[in-house]
């Protein structure tokens, strides 16, 4: 049984499309994570600032998940 060039086309495009969602969903995980700990620093410098630090962090983590997707 032969292997068909279609079938290993569209194996390679199948493997290629999961390693780029992989890569962008590993990339938005970190920019997350990086936001958050900017946001618990800074509210530990400065706890009185806790409410505008918490809606700067929303904005930020809603900006990197819809550059995801």
């Amino acid at each position: 049984m032969a292997i068909s060039n279609h079938a290993v086309q569209l194996a390679g495009a199948f493997v290629g499309g999961g390693l780029a969602l992989g890569g962008g969903a590993i990339g938005a995980a970190v920019g997350d994570g990086l936001a958050g700990s900017a946001t618990i620093a800074g509210v530990a410098r400065q706890p009185e600032a806790q409410g505008r630090l918490f809606s700067i962090f929303l904005l930020t983590v809603g900006l990197v998940e819809a550059m995801y997707f």
